[in-house]
């Protein structure tokens, strides 16, 4: 198992009991969410959030503004969701994503929900441990959907990367992935 492959494993969200229970200026919550998403750059693009993408979020409406310039934990928590899918999806689709998630759960649930699925999903594509079926509502259903291809976009960075670092070899065994 290479570097990353544990790292990702071993990879925790912060909960929403984790998160600072105290109001941040803009460059605190870059700080912040850079050093708790760092390990999810397995692709090696770099910077999860810049204070203005920040800024652009408020106006787009994907957070709420800040108060006295200070953002809660609530504005963090979004944030850290935002960050974990945006090369993944666009714009658009988590604004799509978050109306309907948070139009029925307390952010609270919702977010910690999120945590433990992405977890969930790091595992069970890297590792192959088996998943729950989702309940029978939408919103459980849309969050597996978001975070089975987040996973699996991971795998597939990592997958590409051991190739060309073993030079072209045989990369990683790709009969850990579990596309279901």
């Amino acid at each position: 198992m290479s570097e990353i492959e544990e790292r990702l494993l071993a990879f925790h969200c912060p909960r929403w009991e984790e998160l600072p229970d105290v109001e941040l200026y803009v460059d605190q919550m870059v700080s912040y969410i850079e050093r708790h998403l760092a390990v999810l750059d397995v692709s090696g693009e770099g910077h999860f959030i810049t204070a203005s993408m920040i800024n652009n979020y408020v106006k787009m409406k994907l957070i709420p503004a800040p108060v006295k310039k200070r953002y809660g934990v609530r504005q963090l928590a979004r944030l850290i969701v935002i960050c974990s899918l945006k090369r993944d999806f666009s714009i658009a689709e988590l604004h799509a994503m978050m109306d309907i998630e948070l139009a029925k759960f307390e952010n609270r649930v919702i977010y910690n929900e999120f945590c433990e699925e992405m977890e969930r999903n790091i595992r069970h594509v890297f590792l192959g441990e088996a998943i729950p079926l989702p309940g029978p509502s939408v919103e459980e259903s849309i969050v597996r959907a978001v975070m089975m291809a987040f996973a699996n976009k991971l795998y597939a960075h990592c997958v590409i990367r051991a190739h060309a670092e073993q030079g072209g070899g045989s990369g990683l065994p790709l009969s850990g992935v579990n596309n279901s």
